[in-house]
């Protein structure tokens, strides 16, 4: 209980100095329309954590609504957990088709953009669109090997920035105990039962769909799905 009690304190001091750095919202979005804001300033992307490496973001979209537009300016990687047709529009240019959804646990990156590059993103559904994103801002510099594929994990991509891997698990199944040479992200793409044990991770937040842990380097753990239902899980490892 005291070890539960020391994360909830620290995830509300974390949390409160996230948004307690942020511009104020008329600020916002007069900025937006002339030249677009940080990516990790736009509400729609919630500042859910950050250290040297990242910032780890929780983004939705409501249906019929589009974010402000923002910059990117550093690699981008993170999951879809819930998606509805939308359209881009980049700075100074024409909205692009509407596209159709993409499959709940696809991999979001733009390792292959040139940066930084400016945009916004709408939502043509009637349903909301969540992914959980992380920018990378600096690598561990390690040089640490790929996690091994397995029967349940898979590697989606990897790039100079990080190793994405998907893993993929049936009632009551569980992974081999495995380490993670380098820091990274882990986030629980369904809404499952899905048990981490090992050791105690840098930081957590969410709950369900989209929750997401931060792993400092040499993190050994089991995934292990506890509920009835296949549940997805992606492990993202900092290169």
């Amino acid at each position: 209980m005291i070890e539960q009690t020391r994360w909830v304190v620290a995830g509300i001091f974390l949390l409160g100095a996230c948004h307690g750095s942020r511009p104020p919202i008329a600020d916002v979005q007069s900025q937006s329309k002339t030249r677009g804001v940080p990516v990790y300033e736009e509400p729609g992307h919630r500042l859910v954590f950050q250290n040297q490496y990242t910032r780890v973001m929780d983004v939705v979209i409501p249906p019929g609504e589009a974010n402000l537009f923002h910059t990117h300016a550093n690699p981008l990687v993170g999951a879809v957990i819930q998606d509805g047709r939308s359209w881009t529009q980049k700075l100074g240019e024409p909205r692009g088709p509407v596209e159709v959804p993409n499959s709940v646990g696809t991999l979001i990156e733009n390792w292959s953009a040139s940066l930084p590059y400016t945009h916004r993103v709408g939502n043509a559904d009637t349903v909301r669109i969540h992914y959980l994103v992380a920018e990378w801002l600096m690598s561990p510099g390690d040089g640490s090997a790929a996690l091994a594929e397995t029967a349940s994990r898979h590697l989606l991509k990897e790039g100079q920035a990080a190793r994405a891997f998907i893993t993929r698990l049936a009632a009551s199944e569980s992974t081999e105990v495995h380490t993670h040479a380098a820091p990274g992200l882990t986030v629980y793409v369904t809404a499952g039962a899905i048990s981490d044990e090992g050791d105690a991770a840098a930081a957590t937040g969410g709950t369900g769909a989209g929750a997401w842990r931060w792993r400092n380097a040499g993190y050994k753990h089991v995934l292990r799905n506890t509920g009835t239902t296949p549940a997805q899980i992606m492990e993202i490892d900092w290169r």
